[in-house]
């Protein structure tokens, strides 16, 4: 008897080590800019989530910036960050697992200078950070 309840205590043990909630985990996602100007003051990007990795919503990464977002799924937010854009910091994400960044797409769609001009996009990237 002691023999088959010490067994099923260490099966427990082994099957509660192996559920350790290694599942999806919530938080956040830092995204970068690199922009080949100095002066950009809006961009309008696009963030999407695959399958069932959903984007929750979204804060400003860079000092002073604004960001007014918006989700028209789950899966996807619409976000313009306003200020003194540089290259580094932008914007952080908060999706639903963030050990699948792959699974989350940005796209940048429109770039304004500080003249309210729009620009080209070539030499643009947003990427998350490493």
């Amino acid at each position: 008897m002691k023999l088959r309840v010490l067994g099923a205590i260490a099966i427990m043990g082994i099957v509660g080590q192996s559920c350790d909630g290694g599942g999806p985990k919530d938080g956040e996602l830092l995204v970068n800019l690199v922009t080949p100007n100095s002066n950009d003051a809006a961009i309008l990007l696009r963030v999407d989530g695959s399958g069932s990795k959903t984007i929750v919503g979204a804060t400003a990464a860079c000092a002073g910036c604004q960001i007014f977002a918006i989700s028209s799924s789950e899966t996807r937010l619409d976000a313009v960050v306003t200020g003194a854009l540089a290259s580094g910091p932008l914007l952080r994400i908060s999706v639903s697992d963030v050990g699948s960044k792959g699974s989350y797409s940005l796209t940048i769609t429109q770039v304004a200078g500080a003249d309210h001009r729009l620009r080209g996009l070539v030499g643009y990237k947003v990427e998350f950070d490493r």
